[in-house]
């Protein structure tokens, strides 16, 4: 399977393009800029530079003979200037851009409470309603979409065992755990034009999928 990573090089992206490669696929890992490619130093992907924030045309062309796009970009901070150009704006190109290139997936990183942004916590409300427009306009597309919606993102380890529901109360993820989300839901048909959130949990990705409500 061919997939382009967007934001490879970010704090989740990076896991994902390391698992993917791991299992074998063709990955290409999305880069604002070439200068970030030292990151991917050793890993048996391919570097594309694919800007979100840039011309859309560009993002097509990446994205020709992709059979996924996963979407791991997010805005370096929350001001609403930042995440509406990154997270809402950008978040769309790339839907539109995947559709015009003839991808059939779209895999999207969202946020738990991005489809009830008067839920979340405040302090990051901006990115939750930036990307319920997104996670909108990926819903409405011509994809096979899934919708992936973390609660609060940590650095530490990952366990490998997450809970996965169309709703959950609020928790906490490492983004290793994420990101093996990101590429279980791959080989999981139940997880195809679905959103969901995923919190850690007791169950194995794979199970967690499986049986999803």
């Amino acid at each position: 399977m061919q997939v382009t990573v967007l934001g490879a090089t970010g704090r989740t992206g990076i896991h994902v393009v390391r698992m993917l490669a791991a299992r074998g696929h063709t990955v290409r890992a999305g880069l604002r800029s070439r200068k970030r490619a030292e990151v991917l130093q050793g890993l048996d992907v391919r570097p594309v530079v694919a800007d979100v924030t840039a011309d859309p045309d560009d993002l097509v062309e990446a994205f020709k003979n992709s059979d996924v796009v996963v979407n791991t970009i997010g805005a370096p901070d929350p001001e609403p200037e930042s995440v509406n150009l990154v997270d809402r704006d950008g978040g769309i190109t790339a839907i539109r851009a995947a559709e015009k290139a003839g991808v059939p997936r779209f895999v999207q990183l969202s946020a738990q409470f991005a489809d009830s942004p008067d839920q979340g916590d405040r302090l990051v409300r901006s990115i939750l309603f930036a990307k319920q427009v997104s996670d909108s306009v990926l819903r409405k597309s011509a994809l096979t979409w899934t919708i992936v919606r973390p609660g609060t993102l940590t650095d530490e380890p990952g366990t490998g065992r997450v809970k996965a529901a169309r709703h959950l109360e609020p928790g906490r993820i490492a983004r290793a755990d994420v990101a093996a989300v990101l590429v279980g839901v791959l080989a999981e048909p139940l997880t195809e034009n679905r959103g969901f959130d995923v919190v850690s949990g007791d169950f194995p990705v794979a199970p967690a999928l499986a049986v999803l409500d």
